[in-house]
């Protein structure tokens, strides 16, 4: 019984998770689909699990598996379903604020779900569990924190990243781990050495390891870049992790090189596509990049980190107006959202947040703080109020329209 990963897709009018592979194995199964990328967070979700029961009730083994969020719900309705395994790949524990405060990634959707407490306490899990992740990075709490819930085989990839379905795919480990659950005959340690004793030869694991190195190693990351390379000429994770390393030391035309090529490849995959934006920008090719976000803008209009990523290059191409206009659409899409919010500041006054300088930021907040000491205490009559400051908030504005 497979579950959605994050951005499969939203509606019903789709393939399940892995439903083409199942088939083809002559594997039976069921897909849960969530409407969008929920987390699983439905009211019917209980209702859901019963007919999932009474469906497999009698087999000899059911198999909860999902991947990131899909991860999530493998193990969070693995009881509910009466598996008697589960398998859950870079799984989030929770991303409930109130569970995981430390958690920033798919901050417009955190923010956004209404989480059910019965769903997001602690995990009660009687099926044997199997949890795989790379714990180099914000999976590493993840883990952890599963494994005080629940006995499980925790089983740590490093430099695999996330999701680690797909390192585990590329090295041919995917299908055995699956078999292995379901003929009940997983050997976790025997799949721990064999996965690990592999990867030195895998362009995945070796992409990771480079882009970790420190910037007083970057040779050693570009060696470790370009075997990734050698080793698996045709992997995307390999070509990107490479592009990355050399736009960082300016070397802008083979990085640019790199990714064109890739792009086309991947016929146009917004992942690469924004990677070519970013290499553009390290180039100062700010208009070409400037195109590159238009084109990710109108296929990814309701995200809000692309938009606030969109800002920073209408701003460095000298389009102030444009910029503003989309700082405020981030905060539209993620209200609440303190990056953003400070951005708009920044961008209204003129000195805009770039990572690693301080002093640009307290520019801003310098000539904030004075324009708040020279306001007005008392308010004047309305015809004469002049508001400069940009979180002005009309009378049928929204809840959500923060921006004025």
């Amino acid at each position: 019984m497979t579950f959605d990963h994050y951005g499969i897709g939203h509606g019903f009018d789709r393939p399940g998770f892995g439903e083409a592979y199942f088939q083809a194995q002559g594997i039976s199964a069921i897909h849960v689909m969530g409407r969008g990328d929920d987390w699983y967070q439905y009211a019917d979700m209980d209702a859901a699990m019963a007919t999932v029961r009474a469906a497999t009730e009698g087999a000899v083994r059911v198999v909860t598996y999902g991947s990131s969020m899909g991860g999530y719900g493998a193990l969070r309705f693995a009881d509910a379903a009466g598996a008697t395994d589960a398998l859950a790949l870079s799984p989030q524990y929770s991303l409930d604020p109130k569970v995981a405060a430390h958690e920033r990634r798919w901050s417009q959707d955190f923010r956004r779900i209404r989480w059910r407490p019965d769903s997001n306490g602690p995990i009660s899990c009687s099926a044997r569990a199997v949890v795989v992740y790379d714990p180099i990075g914000p999976d590493r709490w993840h883990g952890e924190r599963i494994a005080q819930d629940i006995a499980c085989h925790l089983i740590r990839l490093p430099y695999t990243a996330h999701p680690v379905t797909t390192y585990l795919s590329d090295a041919g480990l995917l299908g055995p781990l699956i078999a292995g659950l379901l003929d009940g005959d997983f050997d976790p340690q025997a799949f721990r050495r064999e996965a690990r004793r592999n990867r030195s030869a895998n362009g995945i694991y070796l992409g990771e390891l480079a882009a970790s190195q420190p910037r007083r190693r970057v040779a050693t990351a570009l060696s470790l870049a370009r075997r990734a390379l050698d080793v698996s000429p045709g992997n995307w994770h390999a070509q990107v992790s490479l592009a990355r390393l050399l736009s960082q030391e300016g070397r802008h035309d083979e990085a640019l090189s790199i990714l064109a090529v890739l792009v086309q490849q991947s016929d146009r995959s917004l992942t690469y596509v924004v990677d070519l934006g970013n290499a553009f920008l390290h180039a100062g090719l700010t208009t070409e990049a400037r195109a590159i976000a238009d084109e990710v803008l109108s296929r990814a209009g309701d995200v809000a980190h692309l938009h606030a990523w969109a800002a920073h290059i209408c701003w460095l191409n000298g389009d102030v107006a444009d910029a503003r206009r989309l700082i405020r659409r981030a905060v539209t899409l993620d209200a609440g959202n303190r990056v953003y919010l400070r951005a708009i500041i920044d961008y209204h006054f003129g000195a805009p947040y770039i990572a690693g300088v301080r002093g640009v930021r307290v520019t801003s907040w310098l000539r904030l703080a004075r324009w708040m000491m020279k306001a007005p205490l008392r308010p004047e009559p309305a015809e004469a109020v002049r508001r400069p400051f940009p979180f002005r908030r009309r009378q049928d504005d929204s809840a959500s329209d923060s921006a004025g």
